[in-house]
Parts: C-alpha cells; sequence; structure tokens
C-alpha cells in the first residue's frame, strides 16, 4: 500500500506538471527560437534507484540535451542533482521533508513539493519543425521502412507537415563500387573484372556472379591451391577482392572452380545493412564498399 501510495502521488504531480503540453503554442517571432532554446526531457544517468524511502530526501543525477540545436541555442544548465521518493514521511521520522520541499496535501494525500519540471515550459514553438534522425531502413513485408521523431510535440509544439515515416521497394543498399584501385597493390592477384551484384529488392540479398574458369593469359581466374606447407588441397579457387568500410583491401576465395565448362559461373552472396547502407559479405559478416574479381598473379 505504501509503495503504491508513493507512485500514485509522483504521478498525481507529474501529470500537473505536464498539463500545458495539451494545448499548442504559437509560433515564435523574430529569430524564430525560444528565449531559452527547447531542451528534451531530464533523463537520470547512473542508478535510477532512489537511497532514500520518502521525503524527497534522496538525490539522482540527470542531464538533459538541447534539442533545438543549432538552430536555436539553449540557455541553462545541462545537469542537476533532483529528490527523489516524494512521498512525506510518516510519524515518528524527525522530518516530514527535506530542504527544499515542504509538505502539500494533494488530493488528500501529504507528499512533499513542489516537483522540478520534467520538461521546461516553452514560451513558443520554433518557427523551423526539429526532427530528429532518420532511424536505419528495415525490411518489414518486402518493403523498407524508416521513421523519424518530432523531437518538439511534448512541449506542444507540433511538426506540422513533417513527414514521420517513409517507405520503398528499392533496396537502400547502393551497389558497391569498383575496388580495382584500392586492391591494386595485392602481390596475390591483380583485380581484373568487375560486375554489379545482383539485387533481390524484396530480401536484401543479393549475388555476385563469378567467374569460375580461366580465360587465356592474364585473367587466371583459377589457380590451384596449396596449405601453409605447400601441399596441394587439390581444387582450385577464384578471387574475390573487396573494399572494406575501413578502405583496407581484403579477399576471399569463395568456391573451387569448376572443370570444364560446368558451372563456369558462380555466385558470392551479400546481405544489405540498413542501418548503414552498406552491403555484408555474408562468409565474414564484414561491410564492403568496392568489389571486384582477381586474376591471380
Amino acid at each position: 500500500m505504501y509503495r503504491t501510495l508513493k507512485h500514485f502521488s509522483l504521478s498525481l504531480f507529474l501529470f500537473c506538471n505536464f498539463e500545458f503540453n495539451l494545448a499548442q503554442l504559437s509560433t515564435c517571432s523574430g529569430t524564430g527560437c525560444p528565449t531559452n532554446g527547447v531542451w528534451g526531457a531530464w533523463e537520470t544517468i547512473g542508478d535510477k534507484a532512489c537511497d532514500m524511502e520518502c521525503g524527497g530526501c534522496g538525490t539522482l543525477f540527470q542531464t538533459r540535451d538541447c534539442i533545438s540545436a543549432p538552430v536555436c541555442n539553449c540557455t541553462g544548465p545541462s545537469n542537476r542533482n533532483i529528490g527523489c521518493n516524494n512521498v512525506a514521511c510518516k510519524y515518528p521520522t524527525q522530518k516530514t521533508c527535506c530542504p527544499p520541499f515542504v509538505p502539500m496535501v494533494l488530493n488528500g494525500t501529504q507528499v512533499c513539493g513542489p516537483l522540478p519540471k520534467n520538461i521546461e515550459n516553452s514560451a513558443c514553438c520554433p518557427q523551423t519543425a526539429l526532427m530528429s534522425q532518420w532511424t536505419g531502413w528495415q525490411l518489414q513485408n518486402s518493403q523498407w521502412a524508416r521513421t523519424r521523431d518530432c523531437l518538439t510535440v511534448s512541449i506542444g509544439c507540433p511538426c506540422t507537415g513533417q513527414t514521420l515515416t517513409q517507405t520503398q521497394a528499392t533496396c537502400p543498399c547502393a551497389q558497391p563500387s569498383n575496388a580495382t584501385s584500392a586492391c591494386s597493390n595485392l602481390a596475390i592477384a591483380t583485380p581484373i573484372y568487375y560486375r554489379q551484384l545482383i539485387i533481390n529488392d524484396a530480401t536484401g540479398s543479393a549475388d555476385l556472379v563469378l567467374i569460375a574458369q580461366n580465360q587465356g593469359a592474364g585473367k587466371i581466374y583459377c589457380k590451384a591451391l596449396t596449405d601453409a606447407y605447400g601441399s596441394a588441397l587439390g581444387y582450385e579457387g577464384a578471387m574475390l577482392m573487396m573494399q572494406e568500410v575501413s578502405g583496407q583491401c581484403t579477399t576471399d576465395t569463395v568456391f573451387g572452380c569448376a572443370k570444364g565448362t560446368d558451372n563456369a559461373r558462380q555466385n558470392a552472396t551479400f546481405t544489405c545493412d540498413g542501418s548503414t547502407g552498406n552491403w555484408i559479405y555474408d562468409f565474414t559478416g564484414k561491410q564492403i564498399v568496392g568489389i571486384v574479381q582477381g586474376s591471380w598473379n
């Protein structure tokens, strides 16, 4: 019962503090910015459990962000220590509330207040809609979707006319570039054959068709492989050269080459990372930005 009463009182206080949000504010004139900018909600950092049970005697450390920057700069503190557990202490404790709180009666219940506001009132709404960054693209029922938020809706300033959700049928990962330049200094192979991925938009997957047979001098796509001790491994490997996000060129022997004309083309597979827009090479899990098939030196 005590815990229920404590949370009930706190909820009522917060409701009173946020009631102003229900009415839309007018648009700012002049510079188009509220005097103090637009602050986000206070968020508790570290241990979120209050170290005292009543009276607002415990403390929590909180920080907040200026959500209107750089359009509208903010003035005021970005961190604070606040009291917590504001239900009034009962007899026989020495005091009902810890400073700066004083006993107050709310709907017949004694609490310690007033509580600091979680979001400060804004005198007006910025002239420019303040939006969060778009999330990464996610595949939903064969469609790609991403979302963003209106950062000022909590202070009574909706972002009228702004799009919050975007959808598209096309995979958001662009074709990897030709990695010939990035992979030109490797000793084991020379980049020679570039081909674009075959992309399946509905699944976010892609195939790279690689040549699986030699094609004369200078196009040694397949080579008999040996282990670290020089012993033959018994098959020939095709060389895939890839430029990773870091810029480094890496290689992989994707498959054993065909004998004769059977399976003269074989695939390497990739998956689109909608959050970065890069392709992931399925075998290594590494993100890549460039591809090319190499001819063995």
